[in-house]
């Protein structure tokens, strides 16, 4: 009589399991890598246009004292 194989079926099934797992915890880390790269981009543009606007302000401050 042959052996059955239902008892290696499960470690398999627990094995794909774990793998499904793994994969989808990697996939939330790389999520998060760019959520958090999409705020600090987000960041690092407020921080661009401030100085930009300050530059402007910095220019015509220049321009008014020139003509005086």
């Amino acid at each position: 009589m042959r052996q059955s194989v239902a008892p290696g079926r499960a470690s398999q099934a627990a094995g794909a399991s774990h793998a499904a797992t793994s994969k989808l915890l990697e996939k939330k880390k790389e999520f998060d890598a760019v959520s958090a790269l999409e705020r600090a981009s987000a960041l690092y543009l407020e921080r661009v246009d401030a100085i930009s606007e300050d530059c402007a302000i910095m220019a015509d401050a220049g321009q008014g004292h020139h003509q005086q």
